[in-house]
Formats: C-alpha cells, structure tokens, sequence
C-alpha cells in the first residue's frame, strides 16, 4: 500500500505516521505538509520510518501535489477540514481513496455530494474517520444493531490532561475547530428534524471513569448530526446529538480568545499590515506544538460515549457504551485516537474491508464493522465497555 498523508506534519498526522509505519503492508508514505518544521522531531520518534518520504507541497495546488503524491493508493487527510473539499480533489486527481478525519457538519454535507463522482472513478472515500466523528459512528452501527427500534441516540467527548493550564496555549486538537465549536450554533436532530441551538447549551451532568470525573457536556456542531439520523431512519430514529465536555482552562481560553474577537477570519491593520486574527492564533498553535514535540510523557484520558434508547423484542432498551482511550509512551490519547482509526480507514480501503464498493460516506455506511473493531482492539490503546452491563470484547 501506498499512502499519502495531508497535513502531513500536524499532531493527528504524526499518530497516523506512527500507525502507518508500522503496519507492514504499507510499503511508501508521503508525509505532505507545507511547513516542515516538526519533520525531523516527528520522524525521530518513528520506528520503520525509512517508509516515510517527507513532501514539501500546498495541496491547494492540486497539480503540483498530483505530481509529488503520484502512485498513491489513498490520501489520508489530516489538515484542516476547511481543506477537505480540495484533498477531495487531489484524490481524484490520483485515481486514490480519500480518508478524512471530520468535516464539521457543513462541509461534511458537501462532500457527500460528490458521491457520484467518486463512484464513476471507482473510488472509495470515508468521511470523519477519527475519534469523534469515527469511532462514535461505529459504535452506534454496532449498537444500532442490537435495536429493533432506535429512538434516541446521545453521543459524548470527555476528556483530562494534567499538562493543560492557565499558563500555556496548547489546545489539544485544531484551534479552528475548536473555536467552531465553541461560537457556531450546534445542528442537532430533534423530534425528527434537524435544528440548531445554541453552542454549548443544553448542558447535562455525566459521570466518567476517573481521572474524569463529574463533569458539564454541553451541544457543539459535529459532523455525526450530518450522516447518523439518514442511517438510522429505517430505525425510527427521532433525537441524535453531540455534546463535549472541555476541561475548565481550555473553556477559559477559547472565551477569552473568542472574546477578543481573535476567532475572526476578517484581516484587521496591524503597523500598516492586513492581519487575520484566527491565522495569527492559529500560528501561534503551531508554534505550541512544535514546542510541545519534546515535552514529558503524555497523561491524557478521553473517554468516548454513546447513549442509545429504543426498544428490542416490542420492549424499552437503554444502552450506553464507553470507548476510553489511554495514551502511549510517545502519543497522547488525544492524537492516538485521532490519528490510529484514519490510518485503519485508510488501510481498509486499500485492502477492501469495506461496505461500499464505490462512493462516498461516513463510517457507519463505509467501513465493515467486525474488521474495524479488530483492528482498533489490536492498538491497545482503546478499551470498548458496556457501561450498563460488562465490558465488552471488541
């Protein structure tokens, strides 16, 4: 297999280098990234990295990155998702699958329409292949199946990080993303339709395995909203949201961020200088993490769940599954979770796993379940337990 990774150099991709390295049928892995910076650090701490040929390219600029990826069987993007619909290009352009991690609801919904497409080329591509949208879609295809009727589904992020605080900048995924999701209205599927509330809002108290906690998750848009009630419609569904619990220091500083008006793409005179605010804060993320490439061993813990109500045999089931993720010795549970499920995706495709033969979906409707699940059980990393009942084997 021969794997081209956009965004090649970011903290999700360096999880998804680290699985794709080590997978021994993927033979050649083109890292591509405009900025090169965090090459040599990330590359250092990879095992069989002599797979990995670092690619200097602006994948907006489809020719050129059709020239320096050729021969790729699948691009796994991990750039940023407002860059989805140009990987999309590329990929085609490649006569390659196409993997993505997330395309936030509204691009997600774009991308689906060029299904047709990817059908005529005879290509595959997976929509939101992460943590969450990912393994939360594939958890709900698993669970949907124990239902006869599925009416409700709530799908939730928890996490903690000891190293996050007040003093420093180091968000734990995309800025951008995370300021989306901390100001744009949340689309939600109620009674039926979808909506939009309030980011944030409709705040519930849940409890997570510790060093979690008690914690307030609250509705944010996601790209699970956009795909899961058209899955699960032949199922009665009526309710389907997601909601996240950030840790308290991260909620303060993406409000003060937003308050400062620093979330805004609009350029703004700086010394005679047209600045964007949201590029000047993203670039100071980057910066975070180039410095964060040599920093302690990670100690995070997230914790992915899905609430599922409906009913079996003519009776009312509740079903609530968790998904914890643990760190390894180099990644943490944030980026491993992330990174390992896309190069899973993206391994599948090439080798055929999957539901569709030709087209374009998210997870649930792209990936076989059973394959799936064993190779998320083989990165021990992950741990899937009925939280009603026993644990379950993956």
């Amino acid at each position: 297999m021969r794997i081209s990774v956009l965004g090649g150099f970011g903290l999700m991709a360096e999880a998804a280098l680290h699985d794709l390295a080590s997978n021994p049928r993927v033979t050649r892995i083109y890292a591509a990234d405009l900025n090169l910076a965090r090459a040599k650090n990330v590359l250092a701490k990879i095992p069989n990295r002599k797979k990995i040929r670092p690619v200097k390219t602006d994948i907006t600029d489809t020719a050129l990155a059709l020239r320096a990826l050729k021969g790729s069987q699948c691009v796994l993007n991990c750039a940023w998702y407002e860059f989805n619909l140009k990987a999309m290009d590329l990929a085609l352009a490649l006569k390659a699958h196409y993997v993505d991690l997330g395309g936030l609801y509204h691009t997600t919904l774009k991308q689906l329409k060029r299904s047709e497409q990817f059908r005529k080329a005879e290509l595959l591509g997976a929509l939101g292949c992460g943590s969450t949208p990912g393994i939360t879609n594939m958890m709900v295809a698993r669970m949907a199946e124990g239902f006869e009727e599925v009416e409700s589904v709530g799908i939730y992020d928890a996490s903690h990080d000891p190293s996050l605080s007040e003093a420093e900048f180091l968000p734990p995924f995309s800025i951008r993303t995370m300021l989306d999701e901390f100001e744009k209205p949340a689309p939600i599927l109620r009674d039926g339709r979808i909506r939009e509330v309030p980011a944030h809002s409709a705040q519930e108290e849940l409890d997570f395995a510790q060093p979690i906690g008690r914690v307030a998750a609250g509705a944010v848009i996601h790209s699970e909203a956009a795909t899961l009630p058209a899955y699960l419609r032949k199922k009665g569904v009526r309710d389907l949201f997601f909601k996240i619990a950030y840790p308290e220091s991260v909620k303060r500083q993406l409000a003060l961020l937003a308050g400062m008006g620093l979330s805004k793409d609009s350029p703004i005179q700086v010394n005679g200088a047209a600045v964007s605010p949201r590029h000047f804060v993203t670039a100071l993320a980057q910066r975070s993490a180039l410095g964060a490439s040599c920093a302690q061993t990670p100690r995070d813990f997230e914790v992915l769940r899905v609430r599922m109500a409906g009913r079996r045999h003519g009776r009312p089931l509740l079903k609530v599954w968790d998904c914890e993720i643990r760190p390894t010795r180099l990644l943490s549970a944030g980026t491993a979770g992330v990174g390992f499920p896309g190069a899973i995706a993206a391994s599948m495709l090439c080798g055929g796993k999957t539901l569709m033969a030709a087209g374009v979906g998210a997870p649930e409707s792209v990936l076989a379940a059973e394959a799936f699940f064993k190779e998320l059980k083989a990165r021990r990393v992950f741990s899937l337990i009925e939280t009603l009942a026993h644990p379950l084997a993956l």
